[in-house]
């Protein structure tokens, strides 16, 4: 397709409704009818906008965004994506492709899913009823579990992006109706389990050519579940009295969770959650850092590229298990910095949890120093904003502890402009008034924009700064030249005209309208406005 906007838009429609909703389902199909009803009019279609007009029960005015289609609006009152966007989108989709094979391919998904689902159902019966149990032996466990993922997740030569998670779920199926008898030896199982599956599904991902936005698109939720899984399964065992004879199960996989840092490629920090979580719940014993310290360093000497970066920060996450701040920190400065960014806020959380306040500061201005950068290397607006909610959460916890406000203030200003609404109460709460309204003008917000409640209160503490913000904002009024604009403008000279009255100051103020009426004569539109609302004599 030549117009990238509508590919993009293409691509982000089908991620938002899902064939599997009913809901979805019968939106998709009110919007078809529109479109094929010949409803959809005075179409226009922009690099990054489309806007038209729909003949419903009532007309409505659409605009679709199509980098951002959440964005986009319609006049009707439905909320999020409704029926006259999509007719809309298929009147500009249909210019430059077949909307009959786009939503073809919308619905093949849930189709083949369904064949997938029932094959791969039964693939993990016929398994089980063959296997039986596994008794407790990590080799015969390996052997199981390369077993089940290869009937089930490799027995074609292709399996599609769309039916891997449902697969997947038939070979966890199976893969836990095997589980060992005893709940410690359970755990034990299937903590091995997430281990083995969060690297051979990377690399089947790989073998199969499955591109980066079809494993986002699809299945990479099911890297982010294993992490999870694996964490919690190695937190339930490392606060258990394991049983006799397990210690040989624990070495080997130890091995294998050293092997998500160098055995495979993508899925970078799911890889190196799973493994620093389970070195912070599970090996955790000093003998075995220290162990793991010396054979991640071996490892280290020999690699390169994305393995010898997972060697690095596994290298500083012992250390910091082991207290070697000083090492830890220091050999932090040879890794990226918007990627140290985002595991110092792991060091830090764990670090807080504890109240480990001593500890916890050099690393809260490490996190400090390479915050600005680390969120602008997130991609898109929602998840920086979830991840600078993330970092406040973490690391406010030891600022407030120590009554370190500068660390605070240092914090919100590098995260802006996502830590906008913290930041400004902070700065307001505090009374620091005139740094507010300088938050304000750097976020471009205008008098209009801000909360009554607060306004009142500049009025009466700091008239003189809801003053300049008047100025400003009426200039920018003024300067859009339009009547609404003018509008705007006149009712923020009357507050202003208020305002000077009541600090005795009307000689300025009347000198100050006689000037702005001087430089705006040819504007006769705002002077119209002006007289009309008596702010000046007709």
């Amino acid at each position: 397709m030549r117009h990238e906007g509508l590919a993009m838009a293409a691509d982000h429609l089908a991620d938002m409704l899902s064939p599997n909703f009913e809901e979805d389902a019968r939106l998709m199909q009110k919007g078809m009818l529109l479109y094929r009803q010949g409803m959809v009019s005075q179409l226009r279609v922009e690099e990054e906008t489309v806007t038209a007009a729909v003949q419903d029960v009532v007309p409505v005015r659409v605009t679709l965004e199509l980098t951002f289609m959440e964005m986009s609006e319609c006049s009707c009152p439905a909320h999020g994506i409704c029926r006259h966007q999509l007719a809309v989108f298929f009147a500009a989709y249909g210019r430059e492709g077949s909307v009959a094979e786009w939503l073809e391919e919308w619905r093949y998904p849930m189709l083949e899913k369904k064949a997938a689902s029932v094959w791969g159902l039964k693939t993990a019966r016929d398994l089980v009823k063959a296997s039986g149990k596994v008794e407790p032996d990590y080799r015969l466990w390996l052997v199981s579990f390369s077993s089940g993922f290869n009937s089930i997740m490799r027995s074609k030569k292709y399996v599609n992006p769309y039916v891997v998670g449902d697969l997947f779920s038939m070979y966890w199926l199976r893969l836990r109706a095997d589980s060992p008898a005893g709940e410690e030896w359970r755990l034990l199982y299937e903590l091995s389990a997430v281990v083995f599956s969060i690297k051979e599904l990377a690399r089947l991902g790989a073998e199969l050519g499955h591109t980066n936005e079809m494993v986002s698109r699809y299945y990479a939720h099911l890297f982010s579940e294993l992490e999870e899984d694996g964490i919690r399964l190695g937190e339930k065992l490392g606060g258990r009295a394991l049983p006799l004879g397990s210690e040989p199960f624990l070495a080997a996989l130890r091995e294998d969770v050293r092997e998500l840092l160098t055995g495979v490629n993508g899925f970078f920090n799911e890889r190196l959650y799973l493994y620093m979580g389970l070195w912070t719940v599970l090996f955790k014993s000093r003998p075995q850092l220290e162990d793991e310290l010396a054979k991640v360093r071996d490892a280290s000497s020999v690699a390169e590229g994305e393995a010898g970066l997972a060697l690095a920060i596994a290298d500083i996450h012992l250390n910091v298990m082991l207290k070697n701040d000083a090492e830890a920190l220091g050999k932090l400065a040879d890794v990226e910095t918007e990627l140290a960014g985002q595991f110092l806020v792991y060091w830090v959380d764990r670090l807080s949890a504890q109240k480990d306040w001593g500890r916890c500061g050099p690393y809260v201005e490490q996190l400090i120093q390479k915050l600005k950068e680390t969120v602008a290397a997130v991609a898109g607006y929602q998840r920086r904003s979830q991840f600078v909610k993330t970092v406040l959460e973490t690391a406010i916890p030891y600022t407030e502890a120590t009554g370190r406000s500068e660390l605070s203030e240092r914090l919100l200003q590098q995260a802006l402009p996502y830590s906008y609404y913290d930041y400004g109460s902070l700065l307001f709460e505090r009374g620091d008034l005139a740094k507010w309204a300088d938050l304000q003008a750097f976020m471009g917000y205008s008098y209009a924009d801000l909360p009554s409640a607060r306004l009142k209160v500049l009025e009466k503490e700091y008239p003189e700064i809801v003053i300049s913000m008047l100025h400003q904002s009426a200039a920018k009024q003024i300067a859009s030249k339009n009547r609404p604009g003018y509008k705007n403008a006149v009712r923020m000279l009357k507050k202003l005209r208020t305002l000077y009255k009541k600090q005795k100051r009307l000689a300025e103020w009347e000198a100050f309208l006689e000037t702005l009426l001087e430089r705006t004569k040819r504007l006769r539109a705002f002077h119209e406005e002006c007289q009309r609302s008596k702010l000046i004599d007709a």
